[in-house]
């Protein structure tokens, strides 16, 4: 079970976002994903002793660029993906309108994501791989540290990847699933530029991240992409009650 995290130990957070008004969604717990593998599953120890590697704060076997992308995806989502946003925007064919609801939808989309996030982190209540691997592991280390530091909610699914599976599912069906390079910034790695051309290396680079970060279990990203297809997918189908006007706007791209 989730128990407060190093170094801060502060109170859970985020709790309340599943309790608030969704966007599109019919309910919280919609698409709840199914729970995560049991403690002494193969998977979970897999899970354990990829981030017990990789993502320890002196790990001998992460690479300088695995270590550079868990710090540049570190951030907030809603401030990393402003940008892809705004390359979307701007690359769009449509009209103004069409790209009014290319925002609207991906935020609408978004936040319904973390309503989702926040359901299934307090069904779970799965604690943090910093707990497991200091106290409950097999061989437990009280000294292991994560790269960086823990944020105070559960593991499962991760709100990270929640976010990039519906930004990529809506980037793809509104504006395509491949662009022209672009470059994005992180305010966690100051002066670095990283250069894309499809939004799913986004997702996959945040997914990731976590685990090098050491915060998250692989599983609990991949669950967390997963979570939020499902609710951009449901967005997609349900504009027209955001938007009205007969889904103006929300055909997928050629």
């Amino acid at each position: 079970m989730w128990q407060p995290t190093p170094d801060g130990y502060a109170p859970a957070a985020q709790y309340g976002n599943r309790l608030g008004r969704p966007f599109l969604l019919e309910r919280a717990d919609q698409f709840r994903p199914g729970p995560p593998p049991a403690l002494d599953s193969r998977r979970y120890r897999a899970d354990l002793a990829e981030v017990r590697a990789y993502g320890s704060a002196d790990s001998t076997v992460r690479t300088p660029s695995q270590t550079a992308t868990a710090t540049f995806w570190y951030g907030g989502s809603l401030t990393l993906f402003t940008e892809p946003l705004r390359v979307a925007v701007a690359r769009s064919h449509g009209s103004a309108a069409d790209r009014a609801s290319l925002v609207a939808l991906f935020h609408a989309a978004s936040v319904d994501t973390q309503i989702a996030t926040s359901d299934g982190k307090y069904t779970y209540v799965r604690w943090r791989p910093v707990t497991a691997i200091r106290t409950g592991a097999v061989d437990p280390d009280p000294a292991w540290r994560p790269l960086h530091q823990t944020p105070a909610h559960p593991d499962y699914p991760s709100g990270h990847a929640t976010y990039a599976g519906a930004a990529q599912t809506v980037l793809d069906a509104l504006v395509g699933p491949v662009t022209a390079p672009f470059e994005i910034t992180s305010p966690t790695a100051p002066g670095v530029r990283r250069t894309y051309t499809a939004w799913s290396g986004l997702t996959r680079d945040n997914v990731d991240a976590r685990v090098w970060s050491g915060i998250h279990t692989r599983t609990a990203d991949e669950a967390g992409v997963r979570l939020g297809e499902a609710v951009a997918r449901h967005a997609l189908r349900n504009a027209d009650r955001l938007l009205g006007g007969g889904g103006r706007g929300v055909q997928p791209s050629p």
